[in-house]
């Protein structure tokens, strides 16, 4: 059986042969439609051709079958790649390559290719969603190939007045890939992962400073509103709730299950708090939601993990009075 160590190198040896085997598709064959097939929204893209920039998956996929047939044959060689992934599923490949025009096309070029690329794996297979290509002016060669001085010159003078603009739209294309991990994408709030990344960093001190409130969140009922109205009602419901949170809780609530959120909150008092948690189910109950919470409050805390779990005693229990309260199983929650 494998390990996730070993699973999880398996899959950067795929993301570097998916890489080197787009770039191929692209230089080599001119093969656009396949190199689209693998771009999935939300998707950037970022290259070193006319268009320097776009956003959106289907405008950049036409953007691509511009390319088709306009790019001359090519040989790929001296090709490195390195993969990094800085969160589960997601993927960051970097490499660089020799490309050079072949012989037939009467076009001498001869530039140092960079390349990065973004992967998720979803679904059992890999999906594009960045795409980054560059030519450092100052590795162009024009010696060894008789690449035209002239044109090299142009060249270079374009690509040097673009430097500035690249820096800036890298540090945007950092920011958003970030974003875009930590991001759940039907409610807007943080995801499992940044959940986890904030109570790792606060569980890795031996105490916490000041205080913090735990708040958990579960929806009742949501299984029968998909059994009966469907799944898009269902998933209707959960971003309403999830709606009540975020106007009170911005910046502080994850959704970490499907019907499950929590708040951490390190700021406000515990009056507050609390009074917080219960207006936001009030609203919910207007809203025709209902929600059993769980809510706990710890002044320097030595065991984050434990208050955590306090909060989801407390919601199960609630969770426990309203099931039997309406005589349901809590099954069919």
């Amino acid at each position: 059986m494998e390990t996730g160590n070993n699973t999880d190198k398996i899959k950067k040896q795929q993301v570097i042969e998916l890489t080197s085997f787009m770039m191929h598709k692209h230089y080599c064959e001119n093969d656009v439609n396949t190199l689209v097939s693998f771009i999935e929204e939300p998707f950037i893209w970022f290259g070193a051709g006319e268009y320097e920039y776009d956003v959106g998956g289907q405008k950049v996929k036409n953007i691509f079958k511009q390319f088709s047939g306009k790019v001359p044959e090519c040989n790929i060689s001296g090709e490195e790649y390195h993969v990094i992934s800085p969160e589960n599923d997601v993927y960051i490949c970097t490499g660089r390559m020799w490309i050079t025009t072949a012989p037939s096309t009467n076009i001498y070029l001869r530039v140092h290719q960079r390349v990065t690329m973004v992967f998720r794996w979803k679904n059992n297979k890999f999906h594009c969603h960045h795409i980054h290509i560059s030519n450092p002016y100052t590795e162009m060669a024009e010696d060894d190939v008789g690449f035209p001085s002239q044109m090299a010159r142009q060249t270079s003078e374009y690509l040097k007045e673009q430097i500035a603009v690249q820096r800036k739209l890298i540090q945007e294309q950092t920011e958003t890939l970030l974003r875009l991990s930590f991001e759940d994408s039907l409610t807007g709030l943080y995801n499992r992962n940044k959940f986890n990344q904030i109570m790792d960093e606060v569980s890795n001190a031996k105490s916490l400073e000041g205080h913090i409130g735990f708040a958990y969140f579960d929806l009742n009922g949501l299984k029968k509103v998909n059994d009966l109205h469907g799944h898009k009602a269902g998933d209707d419901l959960i971003f309403r709730s999830a709606t009540h949170i975020r106007k009170v809780f911005d910046g502080k609530a994850f959704r970490i299950g499907g019907d499950e959120f929590v708040v951490i909150d390190r700021e406000t008092d515990e009056n507050t708090f609390r009074n917080s948690i219960n207006s936001i189910c009030q609203n919910m109950e207007k809203d025709g939601i209902s929600i059993s919470v769980g809510i706990t409050w710890c002044s320097d805390c030595y065991n984050i993990m434990k208050e955590f779990e306090k909060a989801d005693k407390l919601m199960y229990e609630e969770k426990r009075k309203f099931y039997n309260s309406n005589g349901r199983d809590r099954r069919t929650r």
